[in-house]
C-alpha cells in the first residue's frame, strides 16, 4: 500500500536528524553503511551509500516483514529517502512499524557515515502523553498514556482498545510487552509472538509519546542484547511442537498414556487459532447425547462418511477420514471425561453448510462462566485449554512446557533418525530438547507469504494466527516427509474490504455501507485479470468458486463493479434488498447498513475515503486496467463501455488458516513419498489436515470439521507417540 501517512504519525515524528542538510560538503565519510531497526516482525536493514555530501543509493531489506505490510511499502520508502536525503520521511500508511524501523535504520547508517554513532539521546520533557495508533481491532484506534520522567519511560497504560473483542491476544501483549519496554527503556524489544499487531500498536503509542516529549523515537530503538547460551534438555518421551488446540490435546493424551511430555509454543499464550472458534464437529458424542438427546445418537455417521468421500473424490485416505468421522464424538468424550472440557448444545449457532439435515453435528465451547465473554469468532474458552494443560502437566513430575520458545529444526542422529527439537527462546537462549518422538502441531502456513505464493500463486488476507508459518511442514519435509493436498484452499471465513479502516475518517455506519457495497453479491464481479467471475476457459474451468458467499477467485479477491449511473442511483434510491441484507461476519466495522431504499447522500465521501485507502478505484476501463494491472480488453468487455466511468470496490477473502499439510497415516505418523512412515514423527491439526481434503478445492465444509480434527488427531497422535516408549 503506497498512500502517505497523514494522521497516524505525528508531525514531530517526522523531524530529520538535526543539521542533516544533504548539501553540506564534507558532511559524510564516503562509503556504504548498513543500519538496522526493529520492524513489525523482523529486523529491518537499510544499506545506504554516501558521497561526501549526500546519499547516492539506498537499499532496504524488509524480507522478514509481512509482504502485504512492509514488503509493499519498500519501494515507496526508498523513493522518500532519496528525495528527502534524510530520515525526514512520511512513511507509508498501514506500515507504521516498518516505516519507523526504516527511519531508525537510516539514522543508524547516517550516524555511522557522519561519525556520530555514540550520540546521547535527545532530552525528553517530563509529563504524561496521550497517544493513539492503529491496531488489530476494527472498532477504532488503540489509545494509551505514556508517562515520562527524568528521561525515562516510567509507565504505560492502554486506556482504550478493541483488539480484545477478537481474541485474548491483546491481554498477552499488554501483560508481557509493557514491562519489557519499561525494563529495557526501548521500543526495540521484540513484539510478543502471536500478538504482533497489538504489540506494534503499543510500541507506536510509546514512540509517539517520545516524539511529543521532544525526543526522537529512533533513538529508542536499540534492541536488548540476546543470550547466546545453549541449554540441553533430555529425558522426554514425547515432544510436542506447538500448543494450539491440536498440540495441547496431543500433550494431554500423551501424558494420560503415561509418557513424559515436553511442549513448546512460539506464541506468548496457548490455544492458537483454537482459542477463538465456536467449537468442533461432534458426531454422536455420548456425553452430549445423554445431556441433550435422551442418550440417543443424533446423526447418521455413515451419511457423513459417504458424503465426505464423495466430496474429496477418492478413497485414498478413506482410513483417515473414517477416523475423522467415527471418532469425532468419542474423542470429545475422552477429553470431557479426562480433562474437563465442556460444550453446550448440539448444532451450535450454525448448522451444516452443505447438508441442512445435519442440524446437530456441531457443538459450541462453554464460555468462561466468570465473565461469559464471547469473541468475534466464539466464546472465551482458553481457560479450558489451560486447565487441561495444567492437569496433564501434573501427571508426571518431568512434564513441562515453555511459551515464547520457537522450534527451528528437528534434531537427528547420524542415520537421519529424529531425536528431538532445536528451539530458540524470545531471549535468545537456544534449547536442544531430546525425546523419543516428536509431534508437529504448528498450525499450517498462513503466516508464510513466500510459502503461500509458492502453493497458491498469491498471498491471502489473514484473520488467523500468523505465528503458523509452515515450520512444522518444513521440519517434516526436512527428514523426508511428504505432503498431501498441500494446495487445498485456505479456510476463508470472511469477505471484507482489503484495508480495514480503523480511524475516524468514516463513521461506523459509513464503514458498514462501504463493506456492504464491496461484498454484496448484487453487483458485477470482476476477477483480478479483468474478467467477469464465472468466465470459463477453453477447458470449461471457471475462474472462480463461490462457497457460502466467500470468493475463491484468483488471488483470493475480486472487485464489485458499478457504473456512475448505479452510484448515482444509490445516492438517491439507496441500496438494493440484497446489499442492505449483507452480513459482515467477523470483521464488521461496528455500524449498521441502512434499510433498502434509504438514500445515501454521503456516498461520495465514503467513496473518496475508499479510494484514499486503496479499497476502491474510479476511472474508465483503460485507467482502471492500468491502475490494477488488468487486461484492458477483458475489463472493457466485462464493464461494457470504454468511455464510461466505473467504480471498482475490492472484496478480499480473509483466511483463518491453511489446510494442506504433511501426509500422515491413520496413526498420524508422517509418511515419506514411498508411503512408508517415519515411526517417531507425527503431525496433527493443520499440519496434517490435508489428508481430509482435496487438492485445489475448498476444505470439507461441514461446520466445525477443522476443530474436530484437532481433537481426533491430537488424541490419536498422543497415544501413538506414548506407545513408542513402552
Amino acid at each position: 500500500m503506497k498512500k502517505v501517512l497523514s494522521t497516524v504519525l505525528s508531525t514531530a515524528m517526522l523531524l530529520s536528524l538535526a543539521g542533516c542538510s544533504s548539501k553540506e560538503t564534507g558532511k559524510y565519510t564516503a562509503g556504504t553503511y548498513t543500519g538496522s531497526g526493529k520492524g513489525h516482525s523482523s529486523d529491518v536493514k537499510v544499506t545506504a551509500t554516501f558521497s561526501a555530501s549526500e546519499i547516492t543509493k539506498v537499499e532496504l531489506d524488509v524480507s522478514g516483514e509481512t509482504e502485504s505490510i512492509g514488503g509493499a511499502a519498500s519501494e515507496e520508502l526508498q523513493k522518500q529517502i532519496m528525495k528527502k536525503q534524510s530520515s525526514d520521511i512520511d512513511g507509508v500508511t498501514g506500515a507504521t512499524e516498518t516505516s519507523n524501523a526504516v527511519k531508525a535504520a537510516l539514522e543508524d547508517a547516517i550516524a555511522q557515515a557522519s561519525g556520530s554513532e555514540n550520540k546521547e539521546k535527545t532530552a525528553l520533557k517530563d509529563g504524561t502523553y496521550e497517544e493513539s495508533a492503529a491496531s488489530f481491532g476494527v472498532m477504532g484506534l488503540m489509545k494509551g498514556e505514556v508517562t515520562i520522567k527524568d528521561n525515562k519511560i516510567t509507565d504505560i497504560k492502554i486506556t482504550e482498545e478493541s483488539d480484545s473483542l477478537t481474541a485474548q491476544w491483546f491481554q498477552v501483549a499488554e501483560s508481557k510487552l509493557i514491562p519489557r519496554i519499561i525494563e529495557a527503556q526501548s521500543v526495540g524489544v521484540d513484539s510478543i509472538t502471536g500478538a504482533t499487531t497489538s504489540s506494534g500498536a503499543i510500541k507506536n503509542i510509546v514512540s509517539s509519546a517520545i516524539e511529543d516529549a521532544g525526543g526522537k523515537s529512533s533513538e529508542w530503538m536499540s534492541a536488548p542484547e540476546k543470550s547466546s547460551e545453549v541449554k540441553k534438555i533430555d529425558g522426554y518421551d514425547v515432544i510436542v511442537v506447538g500448543l494450539g488446540g491440536s498440540g495441547l490435546l496431543s500433550y494431554c493424551s500423551a501424558a494420560k498414556a503415561g509418557a513424559k511430555v515436553f511442549g513448546l509454543e512460539a506464541a506468548g499464550e496457548i490455544g492458537g487459532n483454537s482459542a477463538s472458534v465456536y467449537g468442533p464437529m461432534a458426531l454422536n458424542s455420548k456425553n452430549l447425547a445423554e445431556k441433550y438427546n435422551d442418550g440417543k445418537d443424533y446423526i447418521n455417521e455413515d451419511d457423513v462418511y459417504n458424503t465426505w468421500i464423495d466430496y474429496v473424490g477418492t478413497d485414498e485416505k478413506a482410513d483417515v477420514i473414517k477416523k475423522a468421522v467415527y471418532e469425532s464424538g468419542s474423542a470429545l468424550d475422552y477429553y470431557m471425561n479426562n480433562f474437563d472440557f465442556s460444550f453446550d448444545g448440539m448444532g451450535g449457532l450454525l448448522g451444516s453448510f452443505v447438508v441442512p439435515s445435519w442440524d446437530k453435528e456441531w457443538t459450541v465451547y462453554t464460555a468462561d462462566e466468570e465473565n461469559s465473554k464471547w469473541y468475534a469468532f466464539g466464546p472465551d474458552h482458553t481457560y479450558q485449554f489451560q486447565a487441561a494443560l495444567d492437569k496433564a502437566k501434573a501427571m508426571n513430575d518431568k512434564n513441562d512446557y515453555m511459551l515464547e520458545l520457537t522450534a527451528e529444526e528437528l534434531l537427528t542422529d547420524k542415520d537421519g533418525n529424529v531425536t528431538g527439537v532445536k528451539a530458540v527462546s524470545y531471549d535468545g537462549t537456544t534449547y536442544e530438547i531430546s525425546g523419543k518422538s516428536v509431534i508437529l502441531a504448528t498450525g499450517g502456513f498462513l503466516g508464510n507469504d513466500e510459502m503461500l505464493k509458492e502453493v497458491y500463486g498469491s498471498t491471502v488476507k489473514s484473520i488467523g494466527d500468523t505465528v503458523n508459518d509452515g515450520t512444522g511442514i518444513k521440519m517434516g519435509q526436512s527428514v523426508g516427509g511428504a505432503t498431501y493436498a498441500l494446495g487445498t484452499l485456505p479456510m476463508i471465513h470472511v469477505s471484507q474490504i482489503p484495508n480495514i479502516i480503523r480511524d475516524d475518517s468514516l463513521t461506523a455506519d459509513q464503514k458498514a455501507i462501504l463493506s456492504a457495497i464491496a461484498t454484496t453479491t448484487d453487483a458485477k464481479e470482476i476477477d483480478e485479470t479483468g474478467k467477469i467471475l464465472g468466465t470459463k476457459d477453453e477447458s470449461g474451468t471457471t475462474n472462480s468458486e463461490l462457497t457460502v458467499g466467500i470468493a475463491y477467485a484468483p488471488g483470493f479477491h475480486y472487485y464489485n463493479a458499478y457504473s456512475q449511473e448505479e452510484i448515482d442511483s444509490m445516492k438517491k434510491n439507496g441500496l438494493s434488498e440484497t446489499t442492505a441484507a449483507v452480513s459482515i461476519f467477523g470483521l464488521g466495522q461496528g455500524g449498521k447498513v441502512p434499510a433498502a431504499g434509504t438514500a445515501i447522500e454521503d456516498l461520495d465521501q465514503i467513496i473518496d475515503v475508499a479510494i484514499d485507502t486503496n479499497n476502491a478505484w474510479k476511472g474508465t476501463p483503460e485507467e482502471l486496467a492500468k491502475a490494477l494491472n488488468m487486461d484492458e480488453e477483458a475489463l472493457t468487455k466485462a464493464l461494457g463501455d470504454a468511455d464510461t466511468t466505473y467504480y471498482l470496490f475490492e472484496c478480499a477473502g480473509y483466511s483463518y488458516g491453511t489446510v494442506g499439510s504433511l501426509d500422515v497415516d491413520e496413526n498420524m505418523n508422517v509418511l515419506k513419498e514411498d508411503g512408508t512412515s517415519i515411526k517417531n514423527l507425527f503431525a496433527v491439526g493443520q499440519d496434517s489436515e490435508g489428508v481430509c481434503n482435496k487438492e485445489g478445492e475448498a476444505y470439507s465444509p461441514w461446520g466445525g470439521q477443522a476443530q474436530s480434527w484437532t481433537f481426533v488427531s491430537g488424541k490419536i497422535a498422543g497415544e501413538a507417540a506414548a506407545a513408542l516408549t513402552k
